[in-house]
């Protein structure tokens, strides 16, 4: 099973997303900030890592820096509320793979995921 790692301090959100990895046959990994969402990037090695923006202990944007500085590999998706342009132009020019805008739908999320783990930026 492919591990997606998602952290989001949404516990309502974290439920939502990992329902619906569960049911498209990854295998979610879940928490609620960026601080232990990078250990575990680190101990995990998901495939993906999909992230909130606005967070305490390390927002998305630490997390994106830090997974790039660290030389993880791990290709970064952002979900976020945010739907301003120079959001998501920053995100993607600190090496996200991709944005997908809350609240998030099945329709849009799985369709993002598979296009980013097969290679493509979104």
């Amino acid at each position: 099973m492919t591990k997606i790692l998602f952290i989001d301090d949404s516990s309502f959100q974290r439920r939502i997303v990992s329902d619906i990895l569960r049911e498209a046959g990854y295998d979610p990994i879940v928490t609620e900030n960026g601080r232990s969402g990078i250990e575990l990037a680190r101990k995990e090695k998901p495939a993906l890592l999909i992230t909130d923006l606005l967070m305490p202990e390390y927002d998305g944007y630490f997390v994106l820096k830090e997974v790039k500085s660290c030389g993880l590999g791990i290709p970064i998706l952002i979900m976020t509320s945010d739907i301003q342009d120079t959001t998501r132009d920053r995100c993607i020019s600190l090496g996200a793979a991709g944005v997908v805008n809350k609240p998030v739908k099945k329709d849009v999320l799985l369709p993002a995921i598979a296009k980013v783990l097969s290679g493509e930026r979104s």
